[in-house]
């Protein structure tokens, strides 16, 4: 989850944001997966849900949010897709400058934010960074 984390020292104190693993709440910088869910509307709105965006270090920290996230969002119904983190910074850099008004070339959806049963970090997934 993009996060700020507040900072001391020279210097100033500051808020610096960052993104943090959602499975061992520490930084993820370098190789990390961002992963978010798609439900495609069933019924004759054809409305698009979505889950709120996670992230993971790769290896056994985006497994476990994996594993955890199938329990928020079964297969079958969910389609979980993930994003190389730089690639996500990349996409997200060039939108903050650019309006989707602005493309004439695509076309974007109305989506609906589908959060998780239960709070990922009230019940962070099972993982143990000693394994």
């Amino acid at each position: 989850m993009i996060e700020f984390m507040p900072r001391s020292g020279p210097p100033e104190a500051m808020h610096c944001a960052t993104v943090i693993c959602d499975a061992c709440r520490q930084q993820v910088h370098g190789a990390g997966n961002l992963v978010w869910g798609r439900r495609m509307g069933s019924d004759e709105t054809g409305k698009i849900e979505h889950t709120p965006l996670f992230a993971a270090h790769k290896g056994a920290c985006d497994r476990a949010l994996d594993n955890w996230l199938k329990k928020q969002y079964p297969q079958g119904q969910w389609l979980l897709m993930w994003e190389e983190l730089g690639d996500f910074l990349k996409q997200l850099a060039y939108n903050s400058e650019h309006a989707f008004t602005d493309d004439t070339k695509g076309e974007y959806h109305k989506t609906i934010l589908k959060m998780p049963s239960s709070d990922l970090h009230a019940e962070t997934p099972t993982f143990d960074p000693q394994r």
